[in-house]
């Protein structure tokens, strides 16, 4: 219990925009280029260098976020090209779904299947990405394409602070924050075998080298220890009440529109979404996800472009 948590509450920050780079502008592929420009950076070829020193700062700090607001009017090719080049400067891209995965409504049911709540119209509790114990992403980003006909709200969180709350208020929990519990496995190559779901147990809070490492995922470490045979305890069940409570009420709540770029800290920070809604007719709600590997690994040395 040595490790401090910040006191600062996050209902009294907002949330953390800046502009697109002022070089990524200049470096912008014309339209019927951009295709074979975002092809081209996936593969690491011909990403111009930027200096993100202050997003780099927000994404260390408490803040532990950003969000670049893109022109609505760049086609969605020139969008996901800037959003790789951004993404880039800052670690690799996870390959485990695609470098970039369209969060987009299938009809599917993760309550009732193994699919992932991102492939669903649903509301997520806030949580952070990743429920295998072997993978964690340094960086979550979305990149925002359309928006809903209705609903989808982004929310945010700062776990750390939460943490902080959670020890002043209810200091016996902390141990049970700190032990693993297994959790449901819905990596594609991973699922659905009960030895797998033994073997992936994920403690809530921890700390490496780097810090806080907040891992925060209720209703699939809940469905694990249903599929196992195990009652949920009932000291888990209150730490899991407090957690939601807490990072409900001091959540950022935000809409999203074409073109904006959500960066977060998947180590202190918890996203979600609210439930929403598709118009018959019209396009669907679509955000490109993607995960960043290495940004911890990169904040000592200068930002450099990475391969």
């Amino acid at each position: 219990m040595s490790h401090t948590f910040p006191s600062l509450s996050s209902s009294a920050r907002k949330v953390c925009r800046m502009p697109i780079p002022r070089a990524l502008r200049r470096a912008l592929p014309a339209r019927d280029r951009a295709e074979a420009a975002l092809s081209d950076a996936l593969d690491g070829r011909g990403c111009p260098a930027l200096d993100l020193t202050a997003l780099a700062s927000a994404l260390t700090s408490s803040t532990g976020h950003v969000v670049l607001g893109a022109p609505a009017a760049w086609t969605d090719a020139q969008l996901r090209w800037a959003y790789v080049v951004v993404l880039r400067q800052f670690g690799v891209l996870n390959n485990r779904y695609g470098p970039l995965f369209d969060v987009i409504d299938q009809g599917l049911d993760h309550k009732t299947s193994n699919a992932p709540v991102s492939k669903t119209r649903a509301a997520t509790g806030l949580h952070t990405d990743s429920s295998d114990a072997g993978y964690n992403p340094d960086l979550v980003a979305l990149l925002c394409l359309q928006q809903g006909a209705a609903g989808g709200r982004s929310l945010l969180a700062n776990a750390e602070e939460m943490m902080g709350r959670l020890r002043l208020k209810h200091p016996e929990l902390e141990p049970i924050a700190r032990k693993a519990w297994p959790r449901d496995v819905v990596t594609p190559e991973r699922q659905g075998h009960v030895s797998v779901i033994q073997s992936n147990a994920i403690p809530v809070l921890a700390e490496d080298e780097h810090g806080t490492v907040f891992r925060y995922m209720r209703f699939w470490t809940e469905r694990a220890l249903h599929k196992l045979g195990r009652r949920v305890p009932k000291e888990l069940t209150e730490l899991f009440d407090f957690m939601d409570q807490d990072m409900a009420t001091n959540a950022l709540s935000f809409q999203m529109k074409r073109g904006d770029m959500l960066l977060a800290n998947n180590r202190i920070m918890v996203h979600g979404r609210e439930a929403f809604q598709d118009r018959p007719g019209t396009a669907p709600r679509c955000l490109v996800r993607a995960w960043v590997d290495g940004f911890t690994d990169s904040i000592r040395p200068p930002l450099s472009l990475r391969a």
